[in-house]
């Protein structure tokens, strides 16, 4: 085989594994998100707010 032969041969193989790859990724594209997390995250309501005070002890001190 010439040289340009060989380029055709791997072009065409490289064309097909790149439209198998498109096929398979658009056949894979609806069913992969329901493998993974859950689209919605519930949490748990805390019965308490907590809040934290800007104003530390250090600060309070007067001289």
């Amino acid at each position: 085989m010439t040289r340009k032969d060989l380029v055709a041969v791997y072009g065409r193989v490289g064309l097909t594994i790149a439209a198998f790859a498109l096929v398979a990724g658009i056949i894979a594209a609806p069913i992969l998100p329901k493998f993974g997390s859950p689209a919605v995250a519930v949490s748990k309501p805390q019965d308490e707010p907590t809040f934290r005070s800007l104003v530390t002890p250090a600060s309070l001190k007067t001289n």
